[in-house]
């Protein structure tokens, strides 16, 4: 049974000691990702136990236009009338840097709210588009040759439920810091 299906998505938080390695921490973190499609759920519980009752927030970063990779235009089958945005930003627990997030998605898969919000607001993605039911579809998950303070990044791809068609590409750098920080039980 999945720790999603056993409603142990938050299990990694629980069970890591006060100052887990960075080997140990990536291992529980990739195992959490896994089982649940939205990593805004799994930093929102990690959260909860540094700062109970403060959400995740998403701080936006400058993109610098950069071009999706290419990945992205491989499985996405753009339409004609499909364009590609990105969407760079820090998710944050407070203060607390937890991840450094790139997403590259296409606006017309998504409704006009969910667009408005992502461009006007401080909501992580996985919030914004929870209405979809999405599934997270990992593509790759290194721990080896990072930037300094990434202990983790993941590569996945989110498809709408209701049709398996793919709107979102992320890349998520796991900052050292913000996992750091995670108080005794």
């Amino acid at each position: 049974m999945s720790l999603r299906k056993a409603g142990l998505t938050g299990f990694f938080l629980l069970s890591m000691a006060p100052s887990p390695s960075f080997a140990e921490t990536a291992a529980h973190l990739g195992r959490a990702l896994q089982a649940e499609p939205s990593a805004t759920k799994v930093l929102q519980a990690y959260c909860a136990r540094l700062a109970p009752g403060v959400p995740v927030t998403a701080i936006a970063l400058p993109s610098d236009d950069r071009p999706p990779p290419t990945v992205l235009r491989e499985r996405f089958a753009l339409r004609q009338d499909e364009t590609i945005r990105v969407r760079h930003v820090s998710l944050r627990c407070g203060i607390i840097v937890l991840s450094d997030a790139w997403n590259w998605y296409i606006p017309q898969r998504l409704t006009a709210d969910m667009n408005r919000q992502l461009e006007t607001t401080n909501t992580p993605f996985g919030r914004v588009v929870s209405g979809l039911g999405f599934a997270r579809h990992a593509i790759s998950s290194e721990t080896e040759a990072l930037p300094a303070g990434v202990f983790l990044r993941n590569t996945a791809m989110l498809t709408r439920s209701a049709d398996g068609l793919p709107f979102s590409l992320v890349v998520e750098n796991y900052q050292s810091a913000g996992f750091e920080a995670l108080p005794p039980l």
